[in-house]
């Protein structure tokens, strides 16, 4: 990978037609505040800001800065669009008088540059100094044109001022340039627009009057030119009355074309900085953007790949449920469904087309309710198919996947899928993964996206060794019970912290040694495990609600317990003993607090919850039942069990309970 770091013409960076955006795009996240905030940088004469290009096989891509060239395209181009960024930065009415909008954009921009500008009365002698003020010229020399930068801010006051006042029908500038009564019709005022100004039309149309008067009447803007034209230009129907309209409107023309005029000289000079880069990995171009970018949301490799040629090759589909999850996705992202399905399309929904019924994978519905998207289901989709056909996770894993030239995106992939929905179908069909899925804490949640990415992977290549069984069979009961011995490794892996350090390298080595992944934990490990978690420390470190959360899932799984079912209740993990009783107890070991005993999957409905209430102050009858049924302690022992003295009672009781389960239990599940 090389680079280069260049300042460019901010025109010619908006005007570049060789640049392409990639194809995924983020929703927008830049405000009215943010956007005439880089205004004013641009009017002030400040830097606009970097932005990242990858140059690849000939075609440059723009990594980094689509919403600032889109907020600066927008400011060049569209005054209105301007005006009412100003108009909610600064706070000033729809009808404010033009003194109170020039008091309150000063008042705001100063506030902004946390400078003072000078008085009026300072403003002729701004380009002045004395000559005894020698000491302080080389200085002055190098810093920032200060006249210029004022008279920068004074040209964005003025066009804020050419706009004022924005009303339905079209704003003091629109209606000064509205002259289609008098012409069939307006080059800025489409038909198909119900003849309405279009306000950027209307900007290129008075660059090119200004370009005409310079070429055409020595640069004169004259009234005789402007009406010339028209009349050159457009069909004219009444041509007096358009031109006593002209000679009424005169003094709003004559400042409108200099307000543009001196509008595009400041964006001609402006210069925003590029880092080109050639040939940039994901992994390269996501470094470069996060060490530049700190503040901003941070790019993922897979919105990386989506500016990479090899992605973005067309895949001709004819499945309807693919072409629907694309749509549904640009729909989502505010972004036109592009007219052809390419590669990045298929892995970037792949999640969303696997039906494992929340088993493993989050269903991401309260993200499309709200019409988002979520970036993690996107990345999963990569990193599930390099799981696939990489052996690994990891971006490195995911890149590689160019170079696999096996692929057939046509149908490749929509097989694969189709083998993964049956050994995700196997699963659901057996009791054990059914328990697991009535608690509608997906794999991902539970254990995180590595586990869950090998959970399914090696099962996936299980079922391929075993012959892909579609149907009851002896090869199907022994797949699953190979499901269920992988879960409890992976469980037992994650309480016991096993999975420390890179998780992509240990997933990566998993899947290289799949067959040695399917061996059940020795029964003896499991024993020290749940003692040592029983009493809140295990290897001379104390249990955490974290670690011990996928073990209270397990254990409600062995022991056939499912949720109740009931309209609006979540569950998560409380403390049977309130954690506030064991701040500042000398007298009961601290580690009881987070151990296995005391804790319990309990529900939360309609703002009914535990939480920090001890067994005996919970009144409401419904929640004393949930609590009997998730922490086996009945409801005239809430007493007992409330008194933090008696955590040696708790701790029998329970560790009992869990013992049993773990050993009994677990050696039944896994035997079947």
């Amino acid at each position: 990978m090389g680079y280069i770091i260049e300042p460019m013409p901010l025109i010619s960076f908006l005007e570049e037609s060789k640049l392409r955006l990639p194809r995924f795009q983020r929703k927008a996240t830049w405000d009215k505040k943010q956007n005439f905030e880089l205004a004013i940088s641009v009017f002030q004469d400040y830097p606009v800001g970097v932005v990242i290009v990858n140059q690849e096989q000939k075609i440059s891509w723009l990594l980094d800065g689509r919403q600032r060239r889109s907020a600066l395209s927008s400011m060049r181009d569209n005054p209105v669009e301007l005006y009412e960024w100003a108009r909610s930065y600064i706070g000033f009415g729809k009808t404010a008088d033009e003194l109170e909008v020039k008091n309150e954009y000063w008042k705001k921009v100063e506030r902004y540059l946390q400078t003072e500008e000078a008085t009026e009365s300072d403003e002729d002698d701004i380009n002045q100094y004395s000559e005894e003020d020698d000491s302080t010229q080389d200085a002055e020399e190098n810093s920032f044109d200060s006249a210029k930068q004022r008279r920068g801010l004074q040209t964005l006051l003025d066009i804020i001022l050419m706009v004022h006042q924005n009303k339905p029908a079209g704003s003091k500038w629109e209606q000064t340039f509205d002259f289609g009564k008098y012409f069939s019709r307006l080059k800025y005022a489409p038909t198909k627009n119900n003849s309405k100004i279009d306000p950027k039309a209307l900007r290129r149309f008075i660059l090119e009057l200004l370009r005409a008067a310079e070429q055409e009447n020595d640069g004169e803007r004259t009234q005789e030119f402007f009406v010339d034209y028209y009349l050159q230009n457009f069909d004219v129907k009444d041509q007096n009355k358009f031109e006593k309209d002209v000679s009424m409107k005169w003094d709003n023309i004559l400042n409108s074309l200099d307000v543009v005029d001196r509008s595009e000289k400041i964006f001609a000079d402006a210069r925003i900085g590029i880092i080109r880069l050639t040939n940039a990995t994901p992994l390269d171009a996501q470094n470069i953007f996060s060490r530049i970018n700190r503040g901003g949301t941070q790019l993922k490799a897979e919105e990386l790949l989506s500016a990479k040629p090899y992605w973005n090759k067309s895949v001709n589909l004819a499945d309807q449920a693919v072409i629907d999850r694309v749509k549904e996705m640009y729909g989502n992202l505010g972004i036109p469904a592009p007219d052809s399905i390419v590669r990045w399309d298929i892995a970037a929904t792949f999640i969303s087309r696997i039906k494992d019924e929340n088993l493993i994978f989050d269903t991401y519905e309260d993200v499309r309710k709200k019409k988002e998207i979520s970036m993690d289901e996107i990345s999963l989709g990569f990193k599930l198919l390099s799981s696939v056909y990489a052996q690994g996770m990891s971006n490195k894993q995911v890149n590689e996947l160019e170079q696999n030239e096996s692929i057939k995106w046509e149908y490749d992939i929509d097989e694969l899928l189709q083998q993964l929905n049956m050994v995700c179908n196997i699963l659901l069909s057996d009791t054990f993964f059914k328990f697991y899925q009535s608690w509608k804490r997906p794999i991902t949640k539970l254990m995180g996206n590595a586990i869950a990415l090998e959970f399914l992977t090696i099962m996936w290549l299980d079922w391929k060794d075993r012959g892909c069984p579609s149907t009851l069979s002896g090869e199907i009961k022994a797949l699953q019970r190979d499901a269920r011995i992988l879960f409890d490794k992976l469980v037992f892996e994650y309480a016991t912290k096993t999975w420390r350090g890179s998780g992509d390298s240990k997933m990566s080595s998993d899947i290289k040694n799949w067959k040695q992944r399917l061996t059940p934990v020795d029964a003896e490990d499991w024993h020290k495990f749940i003692l040592g978690a029983c009493a809140g420390n295990y290897n001379g470190q104390d249990t955490t609600v974290k670690t011990l959360k996928p073990v209270l899932y397990y254990y409600y799984v062995i022991t056939n317990c499912a949720p109740i079912n009931q309209i609006n209740v979540s569950f998560d993990v409380d403390h049977i003993i309130p954690k506030e009783r064991f701040v500042g107890n000398t007298m009961i070991a601290k580690a009881y607090r987070d151990s296995l005993i005391n804790l319990a999957l309990l529900p939360t409905k309609d703002n009914i919850s535990k939480k920090a209430k001890a067994l005996n102050e919970i009144t409401d009858n419904w929640l004393k039942l949930q609590i009997t049924t998730y922490t086996g302690i009945k409801e005239e022992e809430f007493d007992h069990y409330s008194d933090i003295s008696n955590i040696a009672s708790i701790h029998k009781k329970r560790s009992n309970m869990f013992s049993t389960a773990f050993s009994t239990n677990r050696m039944t599940a896994l035997s079947k």
